[in-house]
């Protein structure tokens, strides 16, 4: 038997994963303090969120714990959001003529009133031949067909998603696309294919002329911020389209209600209240038929524990980190 048969390929996978999960924490560590255009959100004047929570912001960013638990299924979703930048960049040099800045090479940086540092790394942003930022792009990787029913069949991106490439485009004061890409084919309900009869190209029938599944594509957004500061989005017009034909539809958020959220955030501690919960609503204000709250590891403590910061606190430190 050669030394090659007793390697086991998936003990060596995990270890690469579980390594790469350590750097990462190590570089959260070094961050600890500053919040995260990652986390974005939006507050409006009465005190209503969207997008992003500033409970979860809070637990990032001034406990320095990750919210979502670091199990390998988790950890190889990741891969495929990073897998998808790289991709992208790849293309894009072989048919953009200026450069290409991505993650570190072109961070923001700004400040709160109260002095906290909010820091991002946009994904890519094309520049021209001098490095001047000319157009910036937030990715987001299809990983569900009811993500592909809402962000391509609806024409409904995340507003969490159309928040956070808002924050990076008011910040380097560029237009922005917002870029759903899906890799696979994804299979469609046979109670659910008039759900995704909008885009006939972007899906394959069965012989009985029923969709069977929705085929990869991408799906691009432009984000504009009107010199009100409201955050506008449309679907990118095809190739050779004429942009009148496509106008920009307005969002229930502004870039002040984005300052708004990261201002409040900045003081949670001193404060010790936790403030609303997002509402759960689509990219036009309207009620979305589903609950973000439900969705995240920390509602069970949000439930218990809503009037209490010192009790929420001990219970997310003790859901977290296991004590």
């Amino acid at each position: 038997m050669s030394e090659s048969d007793t390697v086991n390929l998936r003990e060596l996978w995990l270890k690469g994963l579980a390594n790469d999960r350590a750097e990462h924490a190590a570089g959260e560590k070094a961050k600890v303090g500053n919040l995260r255009a990652g986390d974005s959100g939006a507050m409006s004047r009465q005190g209503d969120i969207i997008g992003g929570c500033p409970r979860r912001a809070y637990v990032r960013t001034q406990l320095g714990l990750e919210v979502e638990s670091p199990e390998p299924s988790n950890l190889l979703m990741f891969e495929l959001g990073k897998a998808n930048e790289v991709v992208w960049v790849d293309k894009l040099k072989r048919s953009w003529e200026g450069t290409i800045r991505c993650e570190e090479e072109i961070p923001i940086a700004w400040s709160t009133r109260s002095g906290m540092r909010v820091t991002g790394r946009p994904d890519i942003v094309l520049c021209d031949k001098a490095g001047k930022p000319v157009l910036g792009i937030e990715h987001k990787a299809i990983c569900s067909v009811w993500t592909a029913k809402s962000a391509t069949f609806g024409n409904q991106p995340k507003v969490k998603h159309v928040v956070q490439a808002a924050h990076y485009a008011w910040q380097l004061r560029i237009p922005y696309r917002l870029v759903y890409t899906q890799y696979v084919n994804y299979a469609v309900p046979q109670w659910a294919g008039r759900m995704f009869a909008s885009k006939p190209e972007h899906v394959e029938l069965n012989d009985k002329g029923e969709v069977k599944h929705v085929k990869p594509h991408e799906t691009v957004y432009e984000i504009h911020i009107s010199d009100e500061g409201q955050v506008l989005y449309r679907l990118e017009p095809p190739v050779g389209g004429d942009d009148s034909d496509h106008p920009y539809t307005a969002t229930p958020v502004n870039v002040a209600d984005i300052e708004r959220f990261y201002e409040y955030t900045s003081q949670m501690h001193e404060r010790k209240v936790l403030g609303q919960r997002p509402k759960s609503v689509n990219i036009d204000g309207s009620k979305a038929g589903y609950d973000e709250c439900s969705y995240c590891p920390l509602s069970e403590v949000c439930n218990k524990h809503e009037n209490s910061w010192d009790r929420w606190i001990e219970n997310v430190r003790r859901q977290i980190e296991g004590y």
